[in-house]
């Protein structure tokens, strides 16, 4: 078992001034929609995605810079709106060599902060 943690403040994102081409850059088709549905929380939803994506690079011991686009993370929800990981195919074949059989995630956040843990077995 793996064991990574992240937490960012909110205004960080809140305040970013190419906030769009942020967006672009490190998140999915999917989390991009799912953010701009978001009034209230947008912020605190994008900084808990963020958050999620730095806690799951954590737990593979890699941590961003080591060539992996965290657009190719993805958080996504289900049904209960629990969050979930979902890796793109070609992210998926290249941790082939972590032996990653389940992928557990949790989100928190106030409008401060958000914070997330993730856990591989």
């Amino acid at each position: 078992m793996r064991v990574g943690i992240d937490s960012v403040l909110v205004k960080r994102f809140a305040k970013m001034k190419n906030f769009e081409s942020f967006l672009t850059k490190y998140f999915s088709e999917y989390e991009i929609s799912y953010v701009m549905g978001k009034n209230v929380t947008k912020f605190e939803t994008i900084a808990g995605i963020f958050a999620a994506k730095e806690a799951f690079l954590k737990a593979l011991k890699i941590g961003i810079g080591a060539g992996i686009s965290l657009k190719l993370i993805e958080v996504n929800h289900n049904n209960n709106g629990a969050p979930y990981i979902n890796l793109d195919n070609g992210l998926a074949d290249k941790l082939i060599d972590h032996k990653i059989e389940e992928i557990s995630i949790s989100i928190t956040h106030t409008k401060k902060t958000a914070t997330a843990i993730c856990i591989i077995n």
